[in-house]
């Protein structure tokens, strides 16, 4: 078994999950960082999936698709950004050779958002983000990521490994300090992460437990949560999914 994580650009992440010489690309937005990997590891993947459609995450699938002939697999409501060769909608496990991916549709972000699930690990492209999630700016909406979070995120298991399309953590981790001053789950994840950029290495990832103790964003059911939003909302919502909605909207505009 092989799993790689490699950032480009300034903040994003593609993944290379393989098992002997059938390997996989997650949300290669960048084919030659892709293609860089790929022949370090002495691979040619054969499939890409895509947790959504925006460009920073599809952009390489085009030469990947023609310098590899591999198969692109998205969901079909976002299929007019990247052209999957097909969808996963309505599909919970992928079976990619010897590799076997669950699917989870997750919509919100965009609405063919999906998280990916393979051997102990959670790909979350830009909907869970360490100590954050994405935003609904570019045709998203933020009620349907609310039930997202209340619903598939919740039911998940805490041991999966989060492993998100962007290292936002240094920017959204200070946010939920001056949410909830007292959070030492995440003061001890933004000492981590600073921790790991000031020795030049990547982020170690967060196991989904942690991040619930960490990311407001999976707390918008309890007391202490809309406690926190108290003196921050003019009014503080009763339910789970506004609470979350009104997070969201706080968190926009910090």
């Amino acid at each position: 078994m092989t799993f790689a994580r490699l950032r480009y650009g300034s903040d994003n992440y593609l993944y290379l999950l393989a098992e002997g010489q059938e390997a996989v690309l997650v949300d290669p937005g960048d084919a030659e960082a892709a293609l860089s990997l790929s022949r370090r590891l002495g691979l040619s993947p054969r499939w890409i999936l895509h947790t959504h459609g925006h460009a920073d995450h599809t952009g390489g699938s085009a030469r990947l698709r023609q310098e590899l002939g591999a198969v692109v697999l998205g969901h079909g409501a976002d299929a007019d950004r990247f052209r999957p060769d097909a969808s996963v909608e309505g599909t919970s496990e992928l079976e990619l050779g010897r590799l076997r991916v669950r699917v989870h549709p997750a919509p919100g972000h965009t609405p063919g958002s999906v998280l990916y699930e393979w051997a102990g690990r959670l790909f979350t492209g830009d909907t869970l983000f360490w100590g954050g999630c994405g935003n609904c700016r570019h045709g998203g909406d933020v009620g349907r990521l609310a039930e997202t979070f209340l619903g598939t995120i919740a039911s998940l298991d805490a041991s999966l490994e989060v492993h998100p399309g962007h290292d936002y953590a240094e920017a959204n981790l200070p946010f939920v300090l001056h949410l909830e001053p007292g959070n030492r789950a995440a003061a001890g994840r933004l000492a981590a992460v600073r921790g790991a950029r000031a020795a030049g290495i990547e982020p170690e990832p967060t196991e989904l437990g942690e991040e619930r103790l960490v990311n407001p964003f999976l707390r918008t059911g309890t007391r202490a949560l809309r406690e926190a939003l108290g003196g921050r909302v003019a009014v503080v919502p009763e339910g789970a999914r506004d609470a979350f909605v009104a997070l969201r909207a706080l968190r926009d505009a910090w």
